[in-house]
């Protein structure tokens, strides 16, 4: 049975292309041509070095084989390490994942940056066209997915973004037919926990206890892989400082990733509201999520049904307060998808556009981006209770 339905003859996807064609054609070879050299490290016309967030991941991993790695999550020992290999005065970066990133680090550790760039961002890639054709075998579709802003964003950026995205589809897909494979790659992605947050609450509503016990059990062998290898303070030294580093960011509302938020948190922050005000009204909205996810996935929905998936997905960025716009390409891919069914275009178009609309709105300071993913989602819960899904 075919993931997508077959578009009409005006083809639902067209704007899509269109954009591909522009962020690939005029974009990125403008963002080529801003690239200067640096201290053994190229940087963009930002004077952020070439795929800045994985710069995080390679330091990472070189201390994974150097001994002490929880040194980094000291703020002032990680930039005085930053400096010694991209030069002083470079804006300020931090390490605040949990100590399993040294994992995925270490390999490409071994290598000059520039290969582990390169190899990191050909592995991200591969992985999400094979995720992709899980979903459906139109290769035009999934190039244009695969040059979608979230994914050339977070491709730029050198962000996780492409990887976890593949775990997600593949998990959403695979959930139940093969649930003890889906919960191994649910536990992968607990390397960047805030992507996977209302996981355990979908498969608790669908009670796939086999997918649960598969998450756990990876997820444990991880935590316990990095004490045996960098010994047990290293989690403790995250619990105290990485923790806290995270929170810095949101504290920030001027901080270098605030704009690129499209979280309901920031947003607000961004518009110099109240750390009070923006806590309250990002928990009421995560409550939302949790409730909307729980009520529709309590209804057992099939995993290849597209709109359940999508508001799965939509309910997964508007409940947490701390994520990145590239962190939205699963959404952006699952909005894609639903665009043949010809319903609310404009607002999954926004959706697939989000990473777009953040950048403009916030760096203008307006708050609103982080309205459009609850939006979808209550959109297509009204459509359940109405009985109106296709």
């Amino acid at each position: 049975m075919p993931m997508v339905a077959n578009p009409e003859p005006r083809d639902p996807w067209a704007t899509l292309r269109v954009a591909a064609f522009l962020l690939v054609g005029l974009y990125v070879p403008y963002y080529v041509l801003t690239l200067s050299a640096g201290q053994g490290v190229w940087r963009d016309g930002t004077g952020l070095v070439v795929g800045r967030d994985f710069l995080n991941l390679w330091i990472v991993g070189r201390a994974a084989w150097a001994g002490d790695p929880a040194r980094l999550y000291d703020l002032s020992t990680y930039a005085n390490t930053v400096a010694a290999l991209v030069g002083p005065g470079y804006p300020g970066q931090q390490w605040s994942y949990p100590p399993t990133t040294l994992l995925v680090g270490a390999p490409f550790g071994l290598l000059p940056y520039g290969v582990a760039l390169l190899l990191w961002t050909l592995i991200g890639t591969v992985t999400l066209a094979a995720a992709l054709r899980l979903w459906t075998r139109d290769a035009r579709l999934i190039l244009v997915l695969l040059l979608c802003p979230a994914a050339v964003f977070g491709m730029m950026s050198g962000q996780f973004a492409a990887l976890a995205a593949a775990i997600i589809l593949a998990v959403l897909h695979w959930r139940e037919s093969r649930p003890w494979f889906a919960g191994m790659l649910l536990g992968l992605l607990t390397v960047k926990p805030q992507l996977g947050l209302l996981f355990p609450l979908m498969l608790l509503a669908t009670g796939n206890w086999r997918a649960i016990c598969a998450a756990g059990a990876v997820t444990l062998g991880l935590a316990g892989l990095t004490v045996l290898l960098w010994g047990s303070d290293i989690w403790r030294v995250y619990l105290d400082q990485g923790i806290a580093n995270q929170s810095l960011i949101l504290s920030d509302p001027d901080h270098l990733a605030g704009p690129f938020m499209p979280t309901l948190f920031m947003n607000l922050r961004s518009a110099e509201f109240g750390s009070g005000v923006a806590g309250a009204a990002q928990a009421a909205l995560s409550l939302l999520a949790t409730a909307l996810v729980w009520l529709r996935f309590h209804r057992q929905p099939d995993a290849a049904d597209i709109s359940a998936n999508a508001l799965f997905l939509a309910c997964a960025v508007a409940a947490t307060p701390y994520m990145l716009s590239y962190d939205s390409l699963s959404l952006a891919i699952m909005a894609a998808l639903l665009l043949p069914c010809e319903r609310d275009r404009p607002l999954l178009l926004a959706i697939f556009f989000l990473p777009l609309v953040q950048i403009v709105a916030g760096s203008a300071g307006i708050p609103g981006p982080a309205l459009l993913p609850p939006l979808l989602a209550w959109r297509l819960f009204a459509r359940v209770k109405n009985n109106k899904v296709n």
